[in-house]
């Protein structure tokens, strides 16, 4: 028996070995892919006349990070590049995980030995001063800062060093000074602040409130960011590289306070090539005036599928002002069809040079021509305009990007909707609750507008206001949807027919989202509404009892989700090109990024819904017809 048990035992462990080592192995190969991809990426930013690339973007996620169970908050920050935990100097290395911090470090490396080869040079973003492992400062307790958790969104409290210590000042001067002898191309660096784990002590806008280090509590607050920015600047400078450091917090919404009351006061501290907030005292230069302003997540998670609008706008900026035409441009590392897309509309407008509206439409209008012809141009026009005006509609749901908060950080995509959603067995849950963004008990994790703590789709009157954005975005993507298929049946290109197509698959995918928050959200709003009367089904009704409106509404809400995840699974797998963004491998799924085996996770949620239908006659009165 003894010998038996051993032997499982090494199998086991083999087992176990194997499939560690293929995740490496896979790992190994995604990045030698990934850095590939960027080189087509930095030749094409080249051609077109960029200057910078963000070398931060699309890096590996910092897993190690989630150190409590239970706990989502790291989501928020395991794919920042924190100085001090992709470089850390020697005082922090006890403290991090090194294999990932070379392994992240050697990627921006790579990456600036390719824009380099193609006169390039880099931008690195990052959130600062970010939170360190609580291990850290029980070592070291004289440098606990502010507490830079948000305590209704985590289940420990986590804490930021203290940038009035001379010890961590130097721990920074050290990480940018081994970040620079690495990544030599970096000139720009923007710092993001008071969110994602990030904040200074004793500002305004930590979600904790006001707090921090009593020793440095009266501290002049312009004297703490000054103090901080000059150190990097130095270490910079000591390293023989000129950079310009921009400091951004997040921008208040209008139940929060402000970071910094008076940012332009503080900036007045600046010396050349610094800025807070956009405010510097260098002649009050915008910081990102060359940044171009695009990317491929307007409608994250959906792959590919860009608003056009807001890049127009901010190209028609950047060309009516002759300082900035010939300025530097600043571009993010973006799939493919969104940085082609992208730098053709640049090119467009670099030509036509827009300097109002009107001429911004007609700088859009031709770019529309080029892509569709002149016979098409119109059309593909109209579908730009309805993608802004879906996009400015979705707005009214912000309380996050809807798009993702509810989809992914809440799981809608792909989470069953069922009356007892807490009698769900662990074998039923377990491919979606640990990717659920809740911080509290499972009564939170249950009700499905539960997001972060913030419950902004309570109610019925909720569900009406959703309902009225829902109708407002179908009519422009049903309208968008009939133009592409008009563009489809038109074409007489193969590609460019596949592209139509593409962009069609991409409209619905959309749609589906759409409905799914539609869904959701009432469906929340009936069970409320239900539990709320606190009545008992009749246990034997009269012949002739009908269905209650609300068991039928939520039954047909319930077979349209069931309905609607059959359709999107469909479409995933059918289509050559990715149309939701995904983890590259299973690993690498987390509360912000859904797993590559999502057709398989629609199923669970479409299989776990049609086993749970007699549910609803516990909750409703069973019709009698």
């Amino acid at each position: 028996m003894k010998r038996l048990l051993f032997i499982f035992y090494i199998l086991a462990f083999a087992a176990q070995f194997s499939f560690a080592q293929k995740a490496a192995e896979q790992e190994k190969q995604l990045i030698q892919d990934e850095l590939k991809k960027f080189d087509a990426f930095a030749k094409k930013a080249s051609e077109h006349g960029a200057t910078h690339v963000d070398i931060t973007k699309n890096i590996p996620p910092a897993l190690w990070q989630f150190d409590t169970e239970g706990d989502p908050y790291p989501a928020w920050y395991i794919y920042r590049a924190s100085l001090l935990k992709i470089f850390p100097p020697q005082q922090m290395q006890p403290y991090v995980n090194m294999e990932y911090a070379e392994r992240v470090a050697g990627i921006l490396e790579a990456r600036c030995a390719i824009l380099r080869r193609h006169g390039l040079k880099a931008y690195y973003f990052a959130t600062e001063p970010a939170l360190l492992p609580e291990k850290f400062f029980i070592d070291h307790p004289e440098l606990r800062g502010a507490r830079v958790d948000h305590p209704n969104r985590s289940r420990v409290a986590r804490f930021a060093p203290c940038v009035d210590r001379p010890e961590v000042l130097a721990m920074y001067r050290a990480a940018m000074k081994l970040m620079l002898k690495r990544c030599p191309e970096v000139e720009i660096i923007s710092l993001f602040t008071s969110d994602s784990g990030s904040g200074f002590c004793w500002t305004h806008g930590l979600y904790a409130g006001r707090n921090g280090n009593s020793d440095c509590e009266h501290r002049p607050m312009a004297d703490r960011i000054s103090g901080f920015m000059i150190t990097l600047q130095d270490a910079a400078r000591e390293s023989g590289s000129e950079i310009e450091i921009n400091l951004r917090p997040i921008s208040p919404r209008q139940w929060m306070p402000a970071t910094f009351h008076n940012p332009q006061q503080i900036a007045a501290k600046l010396p050349k090539g610094l800025t807070l907030a956009g405010f510097s005292d260098a002649a009050g230069e915008d910081f990102d005036r060359g940044r171009a302003g695009w990317g491929g997540e307007a409608f994250y998670p959906v792959a590919g599928l860009t608003n056009p609008l807001p890049t127009a706008r901010r190209l028609t900026g950047r060309f009516s002002n002759a300082a900035q035409q010939n300025s530097r441009l600043i571009v993010s590392y973006d799939e493919p069809d969104v940085l082609d897309f992208n730098l053709g509309l640049y090119e467009a407008f670099k030509r036509a040079k827009p300097g109002n509206k009107v001429e911004m439409m007609q700088a859009l209008r031709g770019y529309a021509a080029e892509l569709a012809g002149e016979q098409g141009a119109d059309d593909l026009l109209e579908i730009w305009l309805a993608l802004d005006l879906i996009s400015n509609d979705l707005e009214v749901l912000d309380f996050g990007p809807v798009l993702s908060f509810g989809p992914i950080l809440a799981r809608w995509i792909n989470r069953p909707l069922v009356p007892f959603p807490s009698e769900l067995s662990s074998e039923e849950t377990e491919y979606y609750r640990p990717f659920l963004f809740q911080a509290k008990g499972e009564e939170q994790a249950n009700n499905l507008i539960d997001i972060q703590a913030m419950r902004m789709f309570e109610g019925y009157g909720a569900r009406m206001l959703a309902q009225r954005v829902y109708e407002m975005v179908m009519a422009n993507l049903s309208k968008a949807l009939r133009l592409a298929a008009g563009l489809q049946e038109k074409a007489t290109d193969p590609a460019r027919s596949a592209e139509w197509k593409n962009m069609i698959n991409r409209l619905t995918v959309l749609r589906s989202l759409v409905q799914t928050i539609d869904n959701v959200i009432a469906y929340q709003a009936l069970l409320d509404l239900a539990r709320s009367r606190g009545a008992e089904p009749e246990a034997n009704p009269v012949l002739g009892t009908a269905a209650s409106w609300d068991r039928q509404e939520i039954q047909r809400l319930a077979r349209n989700e069931i309905d609607n995840a059959v359709s999107l699974k469909r479409l995933i797998e059918s289509s050559p090109v990715p149309l939701i963004h995904t983890a590259p491998i299973a690993e690498y799924e987390t509360i912000r990024m859904l797993g590559p085996d999502l057709p398989a996770q629609l199923k669970n949620k479409i299989d776990i819904m049609n086993r749970h239908w007699l549910d609803y006659n516990r909750i409703y009165t069973v019709p009698n017809m």
